[in-house]
C-alpha cells in the first residue's frame, strides 16, 4: 500500500526563494498564536521573564536586549506589576528573513503577596531588567513548627 505523506510540499519543489517565504509565513503565524498577546490587542511581542520567589522578596528577570533604559515603564498598581515598552527596528531597510521581535509590549500579572512598594528596586544592566520587590512584613513566609 503506497504511504501517504501530510507535508503539503510532498512531491512538489519550489524555488528557493519561495520556500524561505513560506517559511517566514509559517514562523510569524505560529509566533502569533503562541504569544500570550496578539497584535491584535495592540502589544507585538512578549518578551522572557523569569518570577523568583525569595523568603522577603520577588525577583523578576526579563530579557530585553537592543533597548535603552528609558522604553521601559514599570508600574505597580494594587500588587500587579506591569513592564511594558517599545523596541524599534535598528535599521530602516528591508530584509529577506527577520526573527527579533520589535513594536510595543506589555507584561502583567498579579504578585502572590502584597509587596513593600517603597522599597521595589528596578536595575537594567547589559540589556536585562532585574526587579527586587520586597515582600510586605506580613506576607513573608514563615516556617510553623508542628507540635
Amino acid at each position: 500500500m503506497p504511504s501517504r505523506s501530510l507535508s503539503p510540499w510532498s512531491g512538489r519543489r519550489f524555488p528557493a526563494s519561495d520556500l524561505i517565504s513560506q517559511f517566514e509565513e509559517f514562523i510569524n503565524e505560529f509566533d502569533r498564536g503562541l504569544s500570550p498577546f496578539s497584535s491584535r490587542q495592540g502589544f507585538d511581542f512578549s518578551p522572557a521573564l523569569d518570577l523568583e520567589e525569595k523568603d522577603n522578596n520577588y525577583i523578576v528577570t526579563v530579557d530585553l536586549p537592543g533597548m535603552k533604559k528609558s522604553d521601559i515603564k514599570v508600574d505597580l498598581n494594587d500588587n500587579i506589576l506591569t513592564i511594558s515598552g517599545e523596541r524599534t527596528r535598528e535599521t530602516k531597510g528591508e530584509g529577506k528573513y527577520t526573527e527579533r521581535m520589535y513594536g510595543k509590549f506589555q507584561r502583567t500579572f498579579a504578585l502572590p503577596t502584597q509587596v513593600n512598594a517603597d522599597k521595589i528596586d528596578a536595575r537594567f544592566e547589559d540589556g536585562v531588567l532585574r526587579i527586587t520587590l520586597p515582600k510586605a512584613e506580613g506576607a513573608r513566609s514563615h516556617s510553623i513548627k508542628i507540635m
